[in-house]
């Protein structure tokens, strides 16, 4: 399990990380990799001693084979980080306060891998 403090992206706009094609258009995909990857490039959330770990967190999701995801480079995996936490980021962002975001975690209704700890900074888990 890696855990990163993820309280400096709480103010930026997650949806020029993550945004969908109805907010960004037919180019979304490409402008949020792009800015995924310059925003880790500026703000690496992980140690190169995590960069395995969250390799085998994305192969779980079945969406590449395991020759793709060996084949990221670090910057990649950078990136593709950056992109899962800006996404639970702006899921955490369609509840009126945090509490409401943390009750629907525990109904199971969001993942709740953003969540403030007790120092009050907010915190991702890569874990399933």
């Amino acid at each position: 399990m890696i855990e990163i403090d993820v309280t400096h992206m709480m103010d930026d706009d997650m949806g020029l990380l993550s945004g969908s094609i109805a907010e960004l258009g037919e180019s979304a995909g490409r402008i949020t990799w792009r800015n995924s990857c310059q925003y880790a490039a500026d703000h690496p959330l992980l140690t190169d001693d995590q960069l395995d770990e969250a390799r085998d967190y994305f192969r779980e999701f079945g969406a590449w084979d395991d020759a793709e995801i060996d084949a990221w480079t670090p910057e990649e995996v950078q990136g593709i980080v950056v992109q899962e936490v800006a996404a639970r980021i702006r899921e955490m962002e369609h509840y009126d306060s945090y509490e409401d975001y943390q009750a629907a975690a525990e109904r199971g209704s969001v993942s709740g891998s953003v969540y403030r700890g007790d120092d009050g900074r907010f915190y991702f888990t890569l874990s399933h």
